[in-house]
C-alpha cells in the first residue's frame, strides 16, 4: 500500500475533528477536502487501518467517518505539530 502524504492525512483528520460522537457519519468528499480522489481514498484507508476514527463505513456512496478516536487526535497533533 502507498503511504499518503502528510497534508492528505491532515485534511481528512481535520474534517473529522469537527464531528462529535453524537453526529452522524461525515461523508468524505475529495472535492471539498481539496484532494484528488485517489489521494483521499489512500489517506482514508491508511487512517482507518490505524484506528483513527471511532467508526467508519466504506460503501457504494463512498467513505464516511465518525469522530476521531484518541489515536486519531494524537496522529493529527503529531502531523500538525511534528
Amino acid at each position: 500500500m502507498l503511504n499518503p502524504s502528510k497534508s492528505d492525512c491532515i485534511a481528512i483528520l481535520s474534517a473529522a475533528s469537527r464531528v462529535s460522537d453524537a453526529d452522524p457519519l461525515l461523508p468524505l468528499d475529495y472535492t471539498n477536502l481539496g484532494l484528488s480522489r485517489n489521494a483521499m481514498e489512500t489517506a482514508a484507508a491508511f487512517l482507518t487501518e490505524r484506528g483513527c476514527f471511532t467508526r467508519y463505513t466504506y460503501d457504494v456512496g463512498g467513505i464516511s467517518v465518525g469522530c476521531l478516536s484518541l489515536q486519531g487526535r494524537l496522529r493529527l497533533d503529531q502531523l500538525a505539530n511534528g
